[in-house]
């Protein structure tokens, strides 16, 4: 069984396009929707669409959780992993408020993940929303100090059918084996608020030599930067900040003194 993780923050409108979409699935699923202390009515009308839609096929496996606070991506995505467990799934999924996903989305990952279990984390192609076949992300590779995404901005063709080995995958739709999680159910570092957790997170699999890959006949839309733009950081200037300075963490606890220097 595989649990999908959403974490919402007075993103009503999306999270519940999320919901719908996850809904024609055509595997069966559960999913936990987490509340990281919206300030407007998320969780009502959330509620009222899972309430409406209760007869639809999976969606009485779904449950909205309020975490009553801002959390962070980290931490709120933890807590729902906490939750999610209590049901023993096999997979569970991070994945954005802000996507869409295609009815086969999951039926790909799992056939993938269950004929190579050596293989432990799993990213889908991920394509603008507004533009279906012009990808966003479909895996990417540890550089020196960063890490470089695969195919970006590339048309959804050039990306293939055939699955590929990566060392760095997004927070945006993770799928990966429970067996990941620590004895707490927890996948990522609680140390980071917002931006960079999939990169300390690749950088750990890394040094626990956990193989993930890319399944390109998986396919994920993004909105990108939703939850960004209903912040005050209009120009993104402290987004870059944040993530920059969260990559020179992440490099100091993953590389050698020497090497950490020169980054």
């Amino acid at each position: 069984m595989v649990s999908i993780i959403i974490l919402n923050w007075n993103g009503a409108d999306d999270t519940i396009a999320c919901l719908e979409s996850l809904s024609k699935l055509n595997v069966p699923h559960a999913a936990v929707v987490a509340d990281n202390g919206s300030t407007d009515d998320s969780v009502s009308r959330i509620n009222r669409w899972l309430d409406e839609n209760v007869s639809a096929p999976n969606v009485k496996d779904y449950k909205v959780v309020e975490l009553g606070k801002n959390y962070g991506f980290a931490v709120g995505n933890n807590k729902a992993l906490q939750v999610a467990m209590l049901d023993n799934p096999d997979y569970c999924m991070l994945l954005n408020n802000d996507t869409e996903v295609e009815p086969d989305m999951l039926e790909k990952l799992l056939d993938y993940a269950q004929a190579n279990n050596d293989v432990k984390v799993l990213s889908p192609c991920i394509c603008y929303h507004y533009d279906k076949n012009k990808v966003w992300f479909s895996g990417g590779k540890l550089k020196f100090g960063t890490r470089k995404n695969l195919f970006a901005e590339q048309s959804r063709e050039s990306v293939g059918k055939v699955p590929f080995a990566i060392s760095f995958v997004s927070g945006c739709a993770l799928f990966f084996s429970t067996s990941l999680l620590n004895e707490k159910n927890e996948l990522l570092s609680n140390d980071f608020f917002f931006g960079e957790e999939d990169y300390e997170f690749s950088l750990r699999m890394r040094n626990a030599s956990v193989k993930m890959a890319c399944v390109p006949s998986s396919v994920v839309y993004h909105k990108v930067s939703a939850s960004q733009k209903k912040t005050k950081d209009s120009s993104g200037l402290g987004r870059v900040y944040m993530y920059y300075h969260n990559r020179l963490i992440c490099n100091r606890l993953y590389e050698s003194r020497l090497k950490f220097y020169v980054i």
